[in-house]
C-alpha cells in the first residue's frame, strides 16, 4: 500500500498530513528534505518526520520504497500521532468540556481519522471544543468523529 494512500499525519510538532506533503512535493518537484520543510514546513521542528518525508519523496519520484523501512515510518507514525491527540484531548479538551457535563470515554486514532467517544452530554457545544481543539492542537486535516 503506497503512503499516499495511507493518509496520515507526517510532522507532529507542525500538525503537517501526508497529502500536504505529496501536493508540494509534485507542484515544486521538491527532491530533499530541506526542500520539503521550506515548502510545508515539515520536519523543520523535531526532525522525528525525516524519514517518512523521505519515503514520500521516493514514492513521488517512482523510487522502490524499502518494505521496512515503510512498516518502521507507519510505526513511529502511529504512535507519535496517537500520544499527540491524546495529549491534546487530556490537556485541552477534558478540561474544556467537563463544564459542559461530558467526559472523555475513549479515544481512537487512525492515520487522520480520530474518533472521541464523549460520555454525558453530547450537545453541539462539545463537538465543536472537540473538533476546534483537536485541529488546533493536532492537525487542521483531521477526520473528526464525536460520539
Amino acid at each position: 500500500m503506497s503512503s499516499e494512500v495511507r493518509r496520515r499525519l507526517v510532522c507532529r510538532c507542525l500538525g503537517v498530513a501526508s497529502p500536504s506533503v505529496f501536493a508540494a512535493a509534485r507542484a515544486g518537484r521538491l527532491a530533499t528534505v530541506l526542500d520539503v520543510t521550506k515548502a510545508v514546513r515539515a520536519g523543520s521542528v523535531c526532525g522525528l518526520c525525516h524519514p517518512e518525508i523521505e519515503e514520500i519523496l521516493a514514492e513521488v519520484r517512482g523510487e522502490p520504497i524499502d518494505p521496512a523501512l515503510a512498516i518502521e515510518n507507519e510505526l513511529a507514525c502511529r504512535s507519535e500521532t496517537a500520544a499527540r491527540v491524546e495529549g491534546v484531548v487530556l490537556g485541552a479538551i477534558a478540561p474544556r468540556i467537563a463544564p459542559l457535563g461530558a467526559r472523555v470515554a475513549g479515544i481512537d486514532v487512525d492515520g487522520l481519522r480520530v474518533r472521541v467517544r464523549i460520555a454525558g452530554s453530547r450537545d453541539a457545544a462539545v463537538r465543536r471544543v472537540v473538533e476546534e481543539q483537536l485541529r488546533r492542537g493536532v492537525c487542521a486535516d483531521l477526520e473528526i468523529e464525536v460520539g
